[in-house]
C-alpha cells in the first residue's frame, strides 16, 4: 500500500485535506464495489472477474463463480454490484451485466458461500432484457427503501429506446429483489411487461446512482453527448428528455439534440446540474457521510472519466446545486475514475478505470 496526502481548500469553503491510500493495484477496469460486513467487500472487473476483499489486510482473492455467458466487449461485461440488504442471513448479492447467448444486459442473483471462495447463481434473472450495446450500458445497481432495487440503463446507441416506455434502455428501473414488480410503481400492471419495471425514462448513459442521507432523495449521473453531463434528481414517471431520433420517420441514432429537450418535451425533468462544454464523462456517484469529513459531510462526489477526478457539489435541502469543486487530492493524478463508494468504516473507497492492468482501489479518509 502507498499513501498521499493533499491540502485543504475548496472554493469558499473550508474543507479537510485527504490521504489517499492505495489499497489494491493491478486491477483491469473494475467496475463496482460493495462491502458485505465491517471489513470485506467485493469487487467487479469488466471482464467477469468476481473478487471478494479485506480492507484491513488489503487481500483480494478471485471468487470461483461461472461467469462464461460474459463477453468483455466494448462497454459490456460484468459491470454494475449491489449487495442485499439481509446479506448477513442470506448471503446474496446482485450484479449487473452482460449475456452474450441472449444479447442482453441482466441482473443477476448470486449467493456466496463462507469465506468468499465461491458464488453460485440463484434463480432466473432478476431482469433480462435491458438492451446491450458496444457503448450505453448504463448498469448500476442500487438498494433502495423496502428492499427495492433501482437499475440503471443506458440506452444502447438505439434512437427509439429512451422515449419508449415497452425498451428497457435510457431508464432507471425498479423491482423486487425476487424479480417480481412492486406494486406502486409507475405502470405495474401495463399490458406490456417490460413497462412494468420504469421507475423514469428518456436517459442516455446514466452510470451513477446514490441515495442522499437523511432523505427520500435519489440520485443519478449520466454522460451526455458532446456537451452537457447530467446529475439529476430521480422523481418517480418522470421523462429526463433524451430523445436521440432526427424525426418521427428516421429510427437512426441522431445525437445533434439537447440532452434534456425541453423544446420537444415541456415537462421533462430539467438537470440538476449539468457540466455545459466539455463534458467531464460522470460516472459512479456517492454523497460523504460522517462528521470527520467537515464541509465535505452531506455532499456529492461524482466520478469522472474523462476529467480524471471528482466532482464535489454542495446541495441545498431540495437538491439545487449552491457549489461544486474538484476534490484536489483525487484531481488529475490517478486517471480516469469509475466509481466512488462510501464504506461503513466511513473511507471512501475510489476505482480507477485506466485498463491495462493498471487500476487500483483507493481508500480516502479526511485528515484530523
Amino acid at each position: 500500500m502507498s499513501s498521499a496526502q493533499g491540502g485543504a481548500a475548496s472554493g469558499a469553503r473550508t474543507v479537510p485535506s485527504l490521504t489517499v491510500t492505495e489499497l489494491r493495484s493491478g486491477l483491469n477496469i473494475p467496475w463496482d464495489i460493495a462491502f458485505v460486513d465491517s471489513t470485506h467487500y467485493l469487487l467487479t472487473e469488466r471482464s467477469g472477474k468476481i473478487s471478494y476483499g479485506d480492507r484491513t489486510t488489503g487481500s483480494l482473492t478471485q471468487v470461483s463463480a461461472n461467469q462464461s455467458d460474459v463477453p468483455a466487449a466494448g462497454e459490456g461485461g460484468l459491470l454494475g454490484l449491489a449487495v442485499d440488504p439481509a446479506f448477513a442471513s442470506n448471503r446474496r448479492f446482485y450484479t449487473c451485466q452482460t449475456n452474450g447467448p441472449a444479447n442482453d444486459n441482466r441482473v443477476v442473483r448470486w449467493t456466496l458461500a463462507a469465506g468468499g471462495v465461491s458464488a453460485v447463481r440463484a434463480g432466473a434473472p432478476v431482469v433480462k432484457g435491458i438492451p446491450r450495446g458496444t457503448i450505453h450500458n448504463g448498469c448500476r445497481v442500487l438498494f433502495g427503501p423496502g428492499g427495492k432495487l433501482f437499475v440503471s440503463t443506458g440506452d444502447a446507441a438505439t434512437g427509439r429506446a429512451p422515449q419508449s416506455l415497452t425498451n428497457l434502455g435510457g431508464k432507471i428501473l425498479r423491482v423486487n429483489k425476487d424479480g417480481t414488480i412492486p406494486r406502486d410503481n409507475p405502470w405495474p400492471n401495463a399490458a406490456d411487461p417490460k413497462r412494468r419495471y420504469v421507475w423514469n425514462y428518456g436517459h442516455r448513459n446514466p452510470q451513477g446512482l446514490a441515495w442522499r442521507p437523511g432523505t427520500t432523495q435519489l440520485w443519478n449521473s449520466e454522460h451526455g453527448p458532446d456537451r452537457d453531463d447530467e446529475v439529476n434528481l430521480v422523481l418517480k414517471a418522470r421523462n429526463y428528455g433524451w430523445n436521440p431520433v432526427r424525426n418521427a420517420s428516421d429510427p437512426s441514432y441522431y445525437q445533434q439534440v439537447p440532452m434534456t429537450d425541453l423544446a420537444e418535451f415541456p415537462n421533462a425533468v430539467a438537470a440538476k446540474w449539468s457540466s455545459g462544454v466539455p463534458t467531464l464523462a460522470t460516472s459512479g456517484m456517492t454523497f460523504i457521510s460522517g462528521a470527520s469529513w467537515g464541509d465535505y459531510n452531506g455532499v456529492a462526489f461524482v466520478a469522472q472519466l474523462k476529467g480524471s477526478g471528482v466532482l464535489a457539489l454542495w446541495l441545498d435541502a431540495a437538491g439545487t446545486v449552491l457549489s461544486t469543486a474538484e476534490v484536489p487530492e483525487l484531481n488529475d493524478t490517478y486517471g480516469r475514475l469509475r466509481t466512488v463508494r462510501m464504506g461503513p468504516d466511513g473511507a471512501l473507497y475510489v476505482l480507477t478505470s485506466n485498463g491495462a492492468s493498471a487500476d487500483k482501489i483507493l481508500r480516502v479518509t479526511p485528515n484530523p
